[in-house]
């Protein structure tokens, strides 16, 4: 391994960060120095809400798969999660054998939206209907769900209606089948199907915040003649718009004071990109400038943002309160890739984009006080692999 010393200017500060730039070995990770747990305490639950929970319409036709998800235990001590995005129904699903071939499987799987492409044309959306049934039997994928538990937020096209936000029409009916799907409890009361979960004993808490960026979301500004990169839409600075609405941002403050040692907060567009004009937080820029704020405000060390929907893989940075470290990973496509990108290399990229299907790996050294970003090939083999000290964090010792 070799040891390098970053600067990176983003905006008017410098900030060196150190990182470790990771070789492939092997068709694993070379950054991995943690072994898998002898055991990982996996339990298949009945299912994680009633059927009764649910419209009628949707229990009479489920969409979910006949094999129950398995659940894995709320105090098992994370030191890999795989995360991915963009997973077409329609197309061969080589990546799981490359997930499931790994040294050192995954404990726990998030899908980061887009887990099927079912846009609603229909008036009773047949289409999301189908493309969940088909995903539920399709074997690659069977395999991967028997082997691994999975956690999930959506995006646009497993939401139903491509770049598709607050106003959209079948809003209700997707969010039943979402739910019914991935047998999960119903909806926030205000909506939405924002949600959290906690992983590991105190010294070793993971707290995993699954945000919905389509419910509530205003709609976007199509960009301009002078917007400097490729894309549809560029930033508004309307007051007025959000990302979240309001529900959805009182209960993410409160879960940022909830105490863990890391925070994986999903968000299915990119946070911190700007070298494109496609879906981001960017677009709506007051938002995202809160939600960065928001970390520094409540003190949320250990904040690590995880994102898909690009259909191309790479790792940013920013900073909070000065010097706290925030990466993020973003993990696209796992079986549709759209070819190069086109996004500008901007100063919150550390790494090249990926654009040949794909996952990522959140690893994380609790002896040696590291996280570890990677970006995987389709076979397993590591494609870029940046290590994050925990000080550099924001977490103490």
């Amino acid at each position: 391994m070799i040891w390098f010393a970053v600067g990176i200017p983003l905006v008017m500060l410098v900030v060196g960060v150190l990182l470790i730039v990771s070789a492939v070995s092997d068709g694993d990770t070379a950054t991995r120095s943690v072994s898998m747990p002898a055991e990982i305490e996996v339990r298949t639950p009945e299912v994680s809400a009633s059927q009764a929970d649910f419209p009628e319409a949707v229990r009479e036709t489920s969409v979910a798969p006949q094999t129950p998800w398995l659940e894995l235990d709320a105090q098992t001590r994370l030191t890999r999660i795989g995360v991915g995005s963009c997973l077409s129904q329609l197309h061969p699903q080589p990546i799981w054998e490359g997930v499931l071939g790994l040294k050192q499987r995954p404990e726990l799987f998030l899908m980061l939206g887009d887990n099927v492409y079912g846009d609603i044309k229909s008036p009773g959306g047949d289409e999301l209907i189908e493309a969940y049934r088909m995903q539920a039997v399709q074997p690659e994928f069977a395999t991967a769900r028997a082997a691994l538990p999975f956690l999930a937020t959506w995006d646009d096209h497993d939401y139903g209606l491509n770049d598709g936000g607050a106003d959209f029409q079948h809003r209700e009916l997707s969010t039943e089948l979402f739910l019914d799907f991935w047998k999960m409890a119903p909806p926030q009361p205000a909506g939405g199907i924002y949600y959290s979960r906690y992983f590991g004993p105190d010294d070793a808490r993971v707290q995993i915040i699954m945000l919905d960026t389509r419910s509530f979301r205003s709609a976007l500004k199509v960009k301009g003649d002078l917007f400097p990169f490729w894309g549809r839409y560029e930033p508004s600075f309307d007051p007025d718009q959000t990302m979240l609405g309001e529900a959805q941002w009182q209960w993410l403050e409160a879960e940022l004071k909830k105490p863990a040692k890391i925070r994986l907060l999903i968000s299915s567009i990119q946070v911190l990109s700007e070298g494109h004009g496609f879906e981001r937080w960017g677009n709506l820029a007051k938002e995202r400038a809160r939600l960065l704020q928001l970390l520094g405000d409540v003190g949320a060390r250990g904040t690590i943002l995880l994102s898909g929907d690009r259909h191309a893989s790479a790792i940013y940075y920013t900073t909070v309160n000065g010097s706290q470290v925030v990466p993020e990973l973003t993990a696209s496509s796992l079986n549709r890739p759209y070819g190069p990108s086109r996004d500008g290399r901007t100063d919150e990229l550390l790494t090249a984009l990926f654009s040949e299907a794909n996952f990522g790996l959140v690893d994380i050294d609790w002896e040696r006080a590291q996280v570890a970003l990677t970006i995987k090939g389709v076979n397993g083999e590591t494609v870029e692999s940046l290590r994050f000290k925990f000080a550099d964090l924001g977490i103490e010792q």
